[in-house]
C-alpha cells in the first residue's frame, strides 16, 4: 500500500501508530489466534503504518477478527485491477495521529507464489500460528517457520522461466531485492538448525530436506540458471497437490497478467482500493473565502494514492458537445444580428438575464452538463469509487448551482419556449440526488471578505450569507468551522469523511 502524505522513509525507527497499537491490544483481548506472518525484519515499519500489516488469522476466528476491525473503523475493500487469492481480505483504517492509512492484509490461509497468481497454499497454518510469540506489539512466528516459508516464496517467485525472461528483457539480473536480502540475513541469524529440521520433518514431510537445501541455494543465488529452473520445477511438482492451477496454465496466466500490468503502467493506471459495498459521493460547499477549493484539493491528495477517487466540480461542469454547439450558434446569431438594420435590441447586444431566451438556453445547457457530470460520477461511485465534488446542488440553496430560470422570470411572460427551458432545467436538477455526505465549510462574511480580495466585497458577502442563513442541521448536513487553519479544517474533514464511508 502506498504510504500516505506525512509519512517518511528515513532510517529512523518510527513510533507505533496508535491505531495499530489499539488493534494489537484488541486482538490479544479477544483471544484471536494470529501473527504477522512475513517481513518481520521490518516489523517496526508495519507497526508504524509505513508498511502493510500482513496478518495470518486462524480461520475459525475470522468472524471475531472482522468484528474487531469493524468496531475500530476499518473498512473492507477490494483492490481494482489486482487479483485476490482465496482466503485473503483487505481492510483499511485511518490513523489520525500519523495521518496514515493502516492496511491490514488479512490471510486465513498461507497462499504463496508469484505476485501475479499466488498459486500455492501451504497447509501449515495451525502450527505456524502456534509457534507465534510477541515480537513487540504484534505476534510473529518462530524464525524457523518464517524462514521455511520465505525460502519457498522466493523460489516460487524467482525460479520460473517467465520471471527469468521478463528480467532478462529488462536488462536486470534475476534474484532477491535488497529488502529481501536483508530479510534473509535476519532470518538466517535467528534460526536454530535442530528446530528447522524438526519443522521440516513434522509439518512438511512432502518437502524433503534435500529439496529444501537446494531451494536455499537458489535463494542465495550461487547456482546456475539451468539448475535454478530445474529446482523451481521440482518445488512446483512437490507442491502440485496444493496448487490452484496446473503449472502450464499458471505460467500462461502469469504471462498474461504481466502484459496487463505493463499496459496499466503505460496508461498511468494501477490497482487502487474500491468499496465492495458501493462507494460514496462527498459534496463540499463553501462560500468564497472559506478555503473550499484548498480543502477539496487536500482531501483528493490524501485519498488518491490508495483509493479510486475522482474530483468533480458540479458548479462548473465541463461543457458537452451540445453546449458548445448551442453557445456557438448563439454567438454567430449575435454577430449576424448586430449587423442587421433597425431594432435597438438585437441578439448581438447584451440582454437582461431575467428576460433573455439566450440566458435561459445557457442555464438549460448548464443544467444538462451538471447532470451529465453527476451521472458519470454516480456510476463510478456505484462501482465502488469515491467522488469528491467541489460544490453541490442542494434544495436549500437559492442561487448557487440550482435551477434559476423560474426564480429569475417569475414576473415575466416567457412564452412557450421559456416554459420549455424552465422545465428542462428543473428536470435535470431533479435527477441529482443528495450525496452520501454533504459538508459545509462555514465562515462569517467579514472573514470571507478579508480572505477573498480578488472579488467584489458585496458579492463575496452575499454568497457567504446565503450558506450561513440556512439551518443545515435540519437537512442532516455537516458543518465545519472554516475560520480554523487550513490544516485543522483538513483534519476535521478527513475524520468526518472516513467515519462516514
Amino acid at each position: 500500500m502506498t504510504v500516505s502524505a506525512g509519512s517518511t522513509f528515513s532510517g529512523e525507527r518510527q513510533p507505533p501508530a496508535e491505531l495499530v497499537a489499539t488493534l494489537a491490544r484488541a486482538l490479544d483481548a479477544g483471544g484471536i489466534s494470529y501473527c504477522h506472518w512475513k517481513s518481520n525484519e521490518a516489523i517496526d515499519r508495519s507497526e508504524s503504518a509505513l508498511n502493510d500489516l500482513d496478518l495470518l488469522v486462524e480461520r475459525r476466528h475470522a468472524d471475531a477478527f472482522r468484528s474487531i476491525l469493524h468496531r475500530m473503523g476499518f473498512k473492507r475493500l477490494d483492490r481494482s485491477g489486482k487479483p485476490r487469492p482465496p482466503g485473503k481480505e483487505d481492510f483499511v483504517g485511518y490513523d489520525e495521529g500519523t495521518d496514515r492509512f493502516v492496511h491490514v492484509d488479512a490471510h486465513y490461509q498461507l497462499v504463496v507464489g508469484h505476485d501475479r497468481t499466488k498459486n500455492h497454499r501451504l497447509p501449515i497454518e495451525r502450527p505456524y500460528l502456534e509457534s507465534a510469540r510477541h515480537g513487540g506489539l504484534l505476534r510473529i512466528p518462530s524464525a524457523e517457520f518464517e524462514y521455511v516459508v520465505f525460502v519457498m516464496r522466493m523460489v516460487l517467485k524467482y525460479a520460473i522461466w517467465d520471471e527469468v525472461l521478463w528480467e532478462t528483457v529488462r536488462g536486470r539480473e534475476v534474484g532477491l531485492t535488497a529488502t529481501e536480502r536483508r530479510e534473509l540475513v535476519h532470518l538466517e541469524a535467528a534460526i536454530d538448525g535442530d528446530v528447522l529440521t524438526s519443522i521440516l520433518a513434522d509439518h512438511l514431510a512432502w518437502l524433503d530436506r534435500r529439496l529444501f537445501d537446494a531451494c536455499a541455494h537458489v535463494v542465495h543465488g550461487n547456482i546456475s540458471l539451468t539448475r535454478r529452473l530445474s529446482i523451481g520445477r521440482e518445488l512446483h511438482a512437490a507442491l502440485g497437490a496444493f496448487a490452484r492451477r496446473g503449472a502450464l496454465v499458471d505460467g500462461g496466466l502469469r504471462l498474461w497478467r504481466r502484459l496487463e500490468l505493463g499496459a496499466q503502467t503505460r496508461t498511468g493506471r494501477r490497482p487502487r482500493f474500491r468499496f465492495p459495498g458501493g462507494g460514496a459521493m462527498v459534496g463540499i460547499l463553501g462560500g468564497d473565502g472559506s478555503g473550499k477549493s484548498t480543502a477539496v484539493g487536500e482531501i483528493v491528495r490524501w485519498l488518491e494514492a490508495d483509493f479510486d477517487v475522482r474530483r468533480i466540480h458540479l458548479g462548473k461542469p465541463h461543457w458537452s458537445a451540445t453546449t458548445y454547439g448551442v453557445r456557438g450558434t448563439l454567438k454567430i446569431a449575435a454577430v449576424l444580428g448586430s449587423k442587421l438594420p433597425g431594432g435597438s435590441r438585437r441578439a448581438g447586444q447584451p440582454m437582461e438575464p431575467d428576460g433573455s431566451h439566450r440566458s435561459m438556453l445557457w442555464l438549460a445547457c448548464a443544467a444538462r452538463d451538471r447532470y451529465r457530470c453527476y451521472r458519470k460520477a454516480r456510476r463510478f461511485v456505484n462501482r465502488g469509487g469515491l467522488v469528491i465534488s467541489d460544490r453541490y446542488p442542494h434544495r436549500a440553496l437559492t442561487s448557487m448551482d440550482v435551477a434559476q430560470i423560474a426564480r429569475m422570470t417569475e414576473d415575466i411572460d416567457i412564452g412557450a419556449l421559456g416554459a420549455t427551458l424552465t422545465h428542462v432545467e428543473e428536470r435535470y436538477h431533479d435527477r441529482i440526488a443528495e450525496p452520501e455526505l454533504l459538508v459545509v465549510l462555514h465562515v462569517d462574511p467579514d472573514t470571507a471578505a478579508r480572505r477573498k480580495t480578488d472579488e467584489p466585497d458585496d458579492y463575496v458577502r452575499r454568497r457567504v450569507a446565503e450558506l450561513g442563513d440556512i439551518d443545515w442541521e435540519s437537512w442532516s448536513v455537516r458543518v465545519i468551522d472554516a475560520r480554523q487553519t487550513k490544516d485543522a479544517v483538513a483534519a476535521e474533514l478527513k475524520s468526518l469523511i472516513w467515519s462516514s464511508l
